[in-house]
């Protein structure tokens, strides 16, 4: 018997199971049990909340109990994944991953150069926010969180919103409201660490375990993936600082195109970077410290203050 851990939200379990009827298919002399666990951030919703607490609030309860035994593997958004993870803990294995760019939910099916001037736009990401106000500043971006079906209610039944942005990658895992969304490019909205991609973690004392986990490993979005979280540390940003990064391979090399942005101003640093594919890890280490040096680093310090 293998215990996956997940999240109780519809998304949660969705992917949660998948990675259930994968491996099942992959290991059928295996029973594989999905175990839900309520965690910090589907307790408390509020806006707040998260300003005030927001490293691991989705990934910190199934790890307690995958570190006592009572799952054998956590199903995580690679996204809310830390990337300094508990003693005693390892990312085993990224599978494939879906789309990384985020959309905008409309009645109307706006795109981001469509939207009324003034429309009330809903995010509960720091990163969205900064970019959406970078490149339409006349929008009014109101706070939001909750799941998928509470947000995309603001719009389409509350209508208390002109639209809402999320992940395009949940909602096609979870086969919802496509026929509102418009999809904002990656070159205009940068997405999160490791959007879009799963993160499966097992217990670094559990080789066997890893080793099942390891079958649903995608080797490219890996070291792909891990270039991202790689920049994070590097950068030591956690989730204070609203950071959007994207990593791609073309041909033997790999693409880095990375901004961080301030928390109390407009102002923002960017910057790329084209090495070979295989200094991935290297050149996310450079990238952030590039950024740091344009001013990075200020930003940091502005959000450390502010926590």
């Amino acid at each position: 018997m293998i215990r996956i851990g997940s999240r109780g939200s519809k998304l949660a379990l969705t992917q949660a199971s998948e990675v259930r009827r994968k491996l099942a298919r992959l290991r059928p002399d295996l029973r594989f049990e999905l175990v839900l666990v309520k965690t910090y951030g589907d307790e408390y919703q509020s806006v707040e909340i998260f300003k005030k607490t927001q490293v691991g609030v989705f990934t910190k309860a199934i790890e307690k109990k995958l570190l006592s035994g009572a799952v054998d593997i956590a199903v995580h958004s690679l996204k809310d994944l830390p990337t300094d993870l508990p003693r005693g803990l390892k990312l085993a294995a990224v599978p494939k991953r879906a789309s990384v760019e985020d959309v905008l939910i409309s009645r109307h099916r706006y795109t981001l150069e469509s939207l009324p001037p003034g429309a009330r736009v809903g995010t509960g990401s720091p990163r969205r926010k900064r970019q959406l106000l970078r490149l339409r500043p006349d929008l009014r971006v109101m706070d939001l969180r909750g799941n998928l079906d509470t947000r995309t209610a603001k719009v389409l039944k509350e209508k208390s919103l002109d639209a809402v942005m999320v992940a395009r990658a949940g909602l096609e895992r979870l086969g919802k409201f496509k026929r509102f969304c418009r999809v904002v490019p990656a070159k205009s909205v940068l997405p999160a660490v490791g959007q879009g991609a799963l993160g499966l973690e097992t217990r670094a004392d559990d080789p066997a375990v890893e080793k099942i986990a390891r079958l649903l490993n995608h080797p490219e979005t890996e070291v792909l993936a891990r270039a991202e979280r790689c920049f994070l540390k590097e950068l030591r940003g956690g989730c204070r600082v609203p950071v959007g990064i994207l990593a791609k391979k073309v041909g033997s090399k790999i693409h880095l195109r990375a901004a961080v942005f301030s928390v109390k101003s407009p102002a923002y640093v960017e910057a790329e970077s084209i090495r070979p594919f295989v200094q991935a890890l290297e050149a996310a280490k450079l990238l952030a410290r590039e950024l740091l040096k344009k001013g990075a680093r200020n930003f940091l310090l502005e959000a450390r203050a502010g926590s």
